[in-house]
């Protein structure tokens, strides 16, 4: 649902998309529009967060005039930090700060998407006011060992609060790092690791990716 002035407009009612394999169309307000390349974010859920954006450009037109060639660049160019965010090189590190049940479901619809790894390893580090029971049950099914990270602070949750949410392989660290260093360097090049759970989290591990480039293979 998107608000507009004076009424609201509905994906599938008022705009909406189409994926067409190696392109998408949209249609809303102003038409319809083929032929146009997928979004430069990862995850199936964005085409329908760009239809939503078209949508909006759609109705703000007469204030904000903007051509297809400019909306194409805007698709192909966009980045969003953390969301889904596929780190270059091998193993494959995936960064999202997931921390809800929601979150988490789109999280693991993306991982289900894309594509096979023999292991899939969480770091994982959560805030205690999260729903950590939800998060960690949405995400088990696509998850075969748990890196759990306590964080610091008088709202993080501790890796064994985490655990008890948990009936699977897991180990647990003392901070995000610490526990994304250890999948690092048990990691097989065609694994997956993926971290989620808080800002905090995500913030810390690219913290120590940034600290330790040549560490990643």
């Amino acid at each position: 649902m998107l608000n507009a002035p004076g009424n609201k407009l509905l994906l599938g009612q008022h705009f909406g998309y189409a994926d067409e394999q190696t392109q998408w169309s949209y249609w809303g307000p102003s038409g319809k529009r083929g032929g146009l390349a997928h979004p430069a974010l990862r995850g199936a859920v964005q085409l329908r967060n760009a239809a939503a954006a078209m949508c909006a450009l759609d109705c703000l037109r007469e204030k904000l005039p903007l051509g297809m060639q400019e909306i194409r660049r805007g698709l192909a160019e966009v980045t969003l930090p953390a969301r889904f965010q596929v780190l270059p090189g091998r193993p494959q590190i995936i960064l999202d700060v997931a921390h809800n049940p929601q979150a988490a479901q789109v999280l693991a619809d993306n991982l289900a998407s894309s594509g096979f790894a023999p292991d899939t390893i969480a770091v994982c580090g959560m805030l205690r006011d999260k729903d950590a029971a939800g998060v960690l049950r949405t995400l088990a099914p696509r998850i075969t060992r748990w890196h759990l990270a306590s964080l610091a602070g008088a709202r993080g949750a501790t890796a064994d609060e985490l655990a008890r949410h948990l009936d699977a392989p897991l180990e647990r660290f003392d901070s995000p790092a610490g526990a994304f260093a250890a999948a690092l360097s048990r990691a097989n090049e065609n694994d997956k690791i993926v971290v989620f759970g808080s800002f905090l989290t995500v913030g810390e591990v690219m913290e120590w990716l940034k600290n330790n480039k040549t560490s990643k293979r």
